[in-house]
């Protein structure tokens, strides 16, 4: 009799143990409870768009990808972002009697800016690559939405490598059907001893709120 009362105090208290245990994983599953005007809003951009610049047979294709969390608290936001430039007749930078050439310009960072009301400014800290040669980056950008379906867009980008600087200007406006943009603009694209201005129009696509494992988790 008394082992069968031991036997069931020692039961009973290991069942209190497990308890709490199971308990605290239990809220680790969970969601968390954010009120719906405080959830952050992450947006993704996947962007595809060619230039067509008036020498024959020297258009660019750019594709570029950027994601976005915004704090609706303080309407600002942080993400990353990455570009890669495809030119049809090499690039040449620096001396122009020893150029360095390339057809393949990339490069990628972090984006943080502000959102208020109709107007977006982003800050883009960046690094770039153009064929061996590495070095730092700097984009100020922004969009302006005249109404639900037309927008403005503007980016500046200098991209500082040795010998010379490659600088990326690019405005036009979008026309917006969901989650698809149809852009249109003009491209300045510039060093010192070279341009390949022109014409450019292309695709983009803005996600809100996807829910992609490692890049945006369902929490938030």
């Amino acid at each position: 009799m008394n082992a069968a009362i031991s036997f069931i105090g020692r039961a009973a208290g290991a069942l209190l143990l497990l308890a709490p245990v199971s308990l605290f994983a239990e809220t680790l599953q969970r969601e968390p409870e954010v009120p719906a005007g405080l959830q952050f809003v992450r947006t993704i951009d996947i962007e595809g768009s060619a230039e067509r610049v008036s020498d024959v047979g020297r258009g660019a294709q750019t594709f570029r990808l950027r994601t976005r969390y915004l704090d609706p608290d303080v309407n600002a936001f942080v993400g990353l972002l990455a570009g890669f430039n495809h030119f049809n007749q090499d690039l040449r930078l620096g001396n122009p009697d020893d150029p360095i050439t390339s057809g393949t310009f990339w490069n990628w960072g972090a984006d943080i800016g502000l959102k208020r009301g109709k107007h977006l400014w982003e800050l883009d800290l960046m690094g770039a690559v153009y064929g061996t040669h590495l070095g730092p980056a700097l984009a100020i950008g922004g969009e302006y939405d005249f109404t639900k379906h037309w927008s403005f867009y503007y980016r500046a980008e200098g991209n500082f490598l040795v010998g010379d600087m490659l600088g990326d200007i690019n405005q036009g406006f979008w026309v917006r059907w969901g989650v698809v943009r149809l852009t249109a603009g003009y491209r300045v694209f510039v060093s010192r001893h070279m341009n390949r201005n022109g014409f450019t129009g292309g695709l983009l696509f803005r996600f809100e709120n996807p829910k992609i494992p490692f890049i945006f988790p369902s929490i938030g």
